[in-house]
């Protein structure tokens, strides 16, 4: 199993707006590409995050390597570029594979 993790620190003054987009829009988008098997989605609470942060994680779980790829090359582009206007520029992200064993 694949898992493909993604980090993001955003604002807090726009996290509880970004999370319910995450939420309701972007997860469900992310899995409608049929790439992925399922996920996970949460706040990280420790270590704390930097003063006015927040910051989440998302783990999507992959068959293998070859489904993470098609994902990466084909829908991730156009879904990042999705992200809407108000979000810009306010977050961070980090992403990172991780092959379970």
């Amino acid at each position: 199993m694949l898992i493909y993790a993604v980090k993001v620190e955003i604002e807090a003054a726009i996290a509880e707006a970004w999370r319910m987009w995450m939420v309701h829009t972007h997860i469900s988008e992310v899995l409608q590409t049929g790439w992925f098997r399922g996920h996970r989605f949460g706040e990280i609470v420790e270590p704390s995050p930097s003063p006015g942060k927040r910051v989440f994680l998302v783990l999507y779980e992959a068959a293998d390597y070859d489904a993470l790829k098609q994902y990466l090359e084909r829908e991730a582009p156009r879904l990042r570029a999705a992200y809407p206007p108000e979000f810009q520029g306010r977050f961070q992200a980090e992403r990172w594979i991780w092959q379970m064993t």
